[in-house]
């Protein structure tokens, strides 16, 4: 990763290390807005939903914590998928073809178009879902259930729920809910680069098809998650923490109580 660093600053200059920042804070400030926020708003739809399915089928099963919050991430992830792939393509474009190397957002997002067609900024749209979505459901699902039995444990061991205890219980759940989503979401995002970075036909199950007949096979798909293990811990431990606060603040209960 530092290798790579110092090649891209030493073919660049330091200002090559923030190719692509204007799309990518476009594009994550309406994604994580959409994602959190419908995320939350679905959560007493999804759950009577559940317990209404539940009892007309008499599949008590049904109706279940872990599949409410489940569908919640599909809804939130498929939804932050949309707001999120014309900016990614983008994104990708800008850092990956020196054709847009300085330009800024309006004029590269204008050439691509114009070369490329509208849909351009949406062939990426099937790997953004198996990226999104997995990384939203493994994410956020996991961030509320980690906190939820650290909770719990800690009440039936009799440990008082102290401020430094609200800040630690979610502080490592958002870690292991980082680890996680960068692992579920990793397959989609190696897929999102190639398909936004490539000016041509191909689509996202050709490259799928690609990776799975060369020489790594299925393994193949985890190339690269090292370094994306850095990018992902700080930032989706960020994000979560940022809100359980603002969930705080607004008078919501704290994620997991």
């Amino acid at each position: 990763m530092w290798k790579a660093t110092l090649a891209i600053v030493k073919q660049g200059g330091p200002f090559a290390l923030l190719a692509g920042l204007g799309p990518t804070a476009l594009g994550y400030l309406l994604e994580g807005g959409v994602k959190f926020g419908i995320y939350e708003v679905s959560k007493p739809f999804t759950q009577r939903l559940l317990a209404t399915a539940a009892a007309f089928l008499s599949l008590p099963g049904l109706n279940s914590k872990v599949i409410s919050l489940t569908l919640c991430g599909l809804i939130a992830g498929t939804a932050a998928s949309l707001m999120l792939s014309p900016m990614e393509a983008l994104r990708i474009r800008m850092v990956s073809d020196s054709e847009y190397a300085g330009k800024g957002s309006i004029d590269a997002m204008l050439l691509m178009v114009r070369r490329e067609g509208l849909s351009s900024i949406s062939k990426g749209m099937p790997a953004m879902l198996l990226k999104q979505v997995p990384y939203t459901i493994t994410k956020n699902c996991s961030f509320d259930m980690l906190t939820m039995s650290a909770y719990r444990i800690l009440r039936e061991m009799g440990y008082a729920l102290t401020s430094n205890v609200k800040i630690a219980v979610p502080l490592l759940s958002a870690v292991a809910a980082a680890i996680l989503s960068c692992i579920s979401s990793h397959p989609g995002d190696m897929l999102l680069s190639l398909v936004n970075a490539h000016e041509g036909p191909k689509r996202t199950r050709d490259f799928a098809k690609e990776i799975l007949h060369g020489k790594d096979g299925a393994r193949g798909f985890l190339v690269g998650i090292k370094p994306r293990f850095l990018h992902v811990i700080l930032i989706v431990t960020v994000q979560l923490m940022i809100y359980d606060f603002a969930k705080r603040l607004v008078g919501i209960a704290a994620t997991g109580l």
